[in-house]
């Protein structure tokens, strides 16, 4: 496992990626919003959303039986295809299964990333998945800014279709980069990854994470499927100019999540979550009222939160769970930390029909603090050590 202290780049690069793909419905919504209706538009978001929270459970698992190796590569050709064959039909209910498609070739990231990357980083956790963070930051500004502009160039379909190019690409550099003998050990010794309901105590402080992790995600969970709708319908933003907002939520990530993740490993990690989620709750609720010249200062601080929650949560998680079932709890993480998005679309749209949007971001920032509780009763030093 150590060889991966020197594929930090292409994990990083690799998570980009992800987070590009992942925030590329998002950004198209808008245009499709105007070309089938606001409900089409939500269940097209819907789709990639469902596949997208609900599998990186299952990615884990399968992880016992392929390799990592195998599971990213047609991770990412699974969500290059999809996305290619999108731009060439119109029919609403293929769109629908091709959205979904590329949602499940989304879900494989995550599960494999993380744990990779700390399993050969034990003395630096916070710092080198702060980094891979900062990957996935890196995708999030870029990503929302690029797709704007190529929509506004080209229409939403031929973009969707460009974009799916980088991950033919990194879907090969990962085929050949990426040893067998880093994948999990599980699938090799099953019998000593067995789960007994006598060990589950040892689980415990992994499970009352993913429950506070489940809550305090609903702002970004939420502002990444609804903030260019906001921004370009709820407040009449220009296309450029909300794609601009967009990337701003996430342009903190670049420094943020190894800041945090390093003062987590010299102060606690529930000190810094605690403070993350308040500030981020904060900065949503700013984001409703703050002037269109001034929105910029919120959406930073809120991109500053959430990726540095997003690194420091990880280490947290990594910290408190047996090696021997981390990519199934990372997955499991992952799944219930996305699921969110599978209520939160409809009902934020709905809020946004029948009330306003800026309603349903209220919502979300005096929701997020009910994690705290949960994060204050975590015991940091589980008896599996």
């Amino acid at each position: 496992m150590h060889q991966t202290r020197t594929q930090l780049p292409l994990f990083a690069a690799s998570h980009a990626m992800n987070h590009i793909y992942q925030l590329v419905t998002p950004v198209v919504l808008p245009e499709i919003t105007q070309e089938y209706g606001l409900l089409t538009a939500e269940i097209l978001l819907w789709s990639f959303v469902l596949s997208y929270s609900l599998l990186p459970a299952v990615s884990g698992y399968l992880s016992r039986f392929f390799s990592r190796r195998i599971l990213l590569t047609a991770g990412f050709t699974t969500t290059a295809l999809s996305f290619l064959a999108v731009g060439l039909t119109g029919n609403v209910t293929l769109l629908a299964v091709l959205f979904f498609i590329a949602g499940v070739g989304g879900s494989t990231y995550h599960p494999f990333g993380s744990p990779t990357l700390a399993e050969a980083n034990p003395t630096s956790r916070g710092q080198t998945l702060g980094l891979h963070q900062t990957g996935g930051a890196i995708g999030s500004i870029a990503g929302p800014f690029i797709t704007g502009i190529l929509v506004y160039a080209l229409g939403w379909r031929p973009a969707v279709m460009l974009l799916a190019v980088p991950g033919f690409l990194l879907a090969v550099m990962l085929s050949r980069s990426i040893r067998t003998e880093q994948l999990s050990e599980e699938s090799t010794q099953p019998e000593k990854s067995k789960f007994r309901f006598r060990d589950l105590k040892a689980y415990v402080p992994s499970m009352i994470f993913i429950v506070a992790a489940f809550i305090y995600v609903f702002g970004l969970r939420g502002m990444d499927n609804i903030a260019n709708e906001y921004f370009r319908i709820g407040r009449g933003i220009g296309i450029i100019e909300a794609s601009l907002l967009f990337s701003m939520l996430k342009v903190a990530g670049l420094f943020s999540a190894p800041i945090c993740g390093r003062l987590s490993d010299k102060f606690g990690r529930k000190t810094v979550l605690i403070t993350l989620v308040f500030v981020e709750s904060l900065s949503l609720f700013a984001i409703t009222f703050s002037p269109d010249w001034l929105l910029v200062v919120p959406c930073i601080a809120f991109g500053f939160a959430s990726f540095g929650l997003l690194a420091v949560g990880e280490a947290l998680l990594v910290d408190v769970t047996p090696e021997k079932w981390r990519p199934t709890i990372f997955g499991i993480n992952l799944t219930v930390s996305f699921s969110p998005q599978i209520f939160l679309v409809p009902l934020l749209f709905g809020l946004a029909e029948t009330a306003s949007f800026a309603s349903g971001l209220l919502l979300l920032s005096a929701l997020m603090p009910l994690s705290i509780p949960l994060l204050l009763v975590i015991k940091t030093k589980p008896p599996w050590r």
